[in-house]
């Protein structure tokens, strides 16, 4: 289920929309470090068994007025963790600006049992540097091209700029493309504008954005023949994003993913935990 994996691996406004208001500014204005910390855990379709929680995430982002920091750590869970030791870490960091968000340097390490590899990403401003270990066995067909790794970004900052509504328009508040190389992959998420409601759970009660999304694979991917990628594109119904409306609609993270497949059903990724203030 490659959109789920990138989807969670990896912008609103007001219901009166504010040109121009965005957490950029509120940040640079306020001069501290803000904090926004969030949990979530991911509901798939088990064979046999139904749906069950298979995978936990934490994600945690420290935003001050010249740069930020995220770490996510996610995990196995339930049927699944009796069959497989599965974890990953990520962090990555960059400079915060009026112009957006610039990464610096990403690293990820994904342990399954007792295999491990990790991967680090550094962006110099001409170029980006991968370093792996154990190396892939291949990069890719075809491989990402260096432009195309300087007009995209890890993927954790791609859920920031989502989060900051960095590219939010008032005719697309969800904002995007999101444009991401992992250190081999290089796709795109494209989201649309589908609709604004109140939301109501135990995470989260207020305004909320619901973006349809699609994924595109630009580089990095196994081959694939013509009939295998329509036969992957039409498998999926839809997907989409729940996004919360904080500090007024500036910063949105994603309260909920979800997509169906018509081969193996629902996939949901939600929020169970969400916080925003002043980092401690």
């Amino acid at each position: 289920m490659a959109l789920f994996t990138a989807l969670i691996s990896a912008g609103g406004l007001l219901f009166l929309p504010l040109a121009g208001q965005n957490a950029l500014s509120l940040i640079a204005g306020g001069g501290t470090t803000m904090r926004l910390e969030a949990e979530y855990e991911a509901i798939t379709p088990v064979p046999w068994l139904g749906r069950h929680k298979t995978a936990s995430a934490s994600l945690k982002v420290d935003m001050s007025p010249t740069s930020y920091r995220i770490t996510m750590n996610s995990r196995a869970e339930g049927f699944v963790d009796w069959f497989v030791d599965e974890s990953a870490t990520m962090t990555s960091n960059g400079a915060l600006t009026a112009f957006g968000l610039f990464p610096s340097h990403f690293d990820s390490t994904v342990r399954d049992g007792s295999k491990q590899r990790r991967v680090i990403v550094d962006y110099t401003g001409r170029e980006v540097l991968v370093s792996v270990s154990p190396k892939f066995g291949n990069w890719g067909y075809p491989a990402p091209s260096t432009l195309q790794k300087l007009e995209a970004v890890d993927p954790l900052t791609a859920i920031l700029g989502m989060t900051m509504r960095i590219k939010a328009t008032p005719a697309n508040p969800c904002g995007g493309p999101l444009r991401v190389f992992d250190g081999k992959q290089r796709y795109d998420i494209r989201l649309k504008y589908a609709a604004r409601m109140t939301w109501d759970s135990d995470v989260y009660k207020g305004p909320a954005l619901k973006c349809e999304a699609e994924y595109i694979e630009i580089a990095g991917f196994d081959a694939k023949s013509a009939k295998e990628k329509e036969e992957a594109r039409a498998d999926i119904e839809w997907a989409h994003f729940i996004l919360a409306e904080l500090d007024g609609g500036a910063l949105t993270p994603p309260l909920k993913l979800e997509l169906r497949s018509k081969r193996s059903g629902k996939y949901t990724f939600q929020a169970t935990k969400l916080s925003y203030g002043r980092a401690k």
